[in-house]
C-alpha cells in the first residue's frame, strides 16, 4: 500500500501520468510523472511533479525533475483549478505526448 505523504494531504484531485512499473523494477528506483490540485493558504495550486529516470528519452529535452507550479487561483476559483489539473492531465490518449506538454506547460511555470 502506498501512504501519502503529510505534504500531499491537502490535495483535492490527484493523477499519476506515468510511473515506473514494480513489476519491471521491484528494487527501484521510483519514478514518475504526475499532476495535482491543491489547496493553498490563499487559493488553490495546480502542480506538475517530475521524477524522470535522466537516461528516460519522455518529455522536452532539458526540462530537469523538479514540482512545477503550473497555476495558481483565488479561492473563490477551486472548481477553475481542478478542471485545469484534469484537463492537462488528460490532454492526450498518449502519455509521452502528456509528459511532452507537460514539460511545455513547465517551462512557463515556476520551478519549485
Amino acid at each position: 500500500m502506498h501512504t501519502i505523504p503529510e505534504s500531499k494531504k491537502n490535495h483535492l484531485w490527484r493523477k499519476v501520468v506515468w510511473f515506473t512499473d514494480p513489476e519491471e523494477h521491484p528494487l527501484g528506483p521510483y519514478h514518475s510523472a504526475e499532476v495535482y490540485c491543491s489547496e493553498e493558504s490563499n487559493g488553490y495550486a495546480v502542480w506538475y511533479v517530475r521524477k524522470l529516470a535522466r537516461e528516460d528519452g519522455r518529455g522536452v529535452p532539458g526540462v530537469e525533475n523538479a514540482d512545477y507550479l503550473l497555476n495558481y487561483y483565488a479561492r473563490t476559483a477551486r472548481d477553475d483549478a481542478i478542471e485545469r489539473a484534469v484537463l492537462i492531465a488528460n490532454s492526450d490518449p498518449s502519455t509521452d505526448r502528456i509528459i511532452e506538454n507537460l514539460d511545455r506547460l513547465a517551462a512557463a511555470g515556476q520551478k519549485i
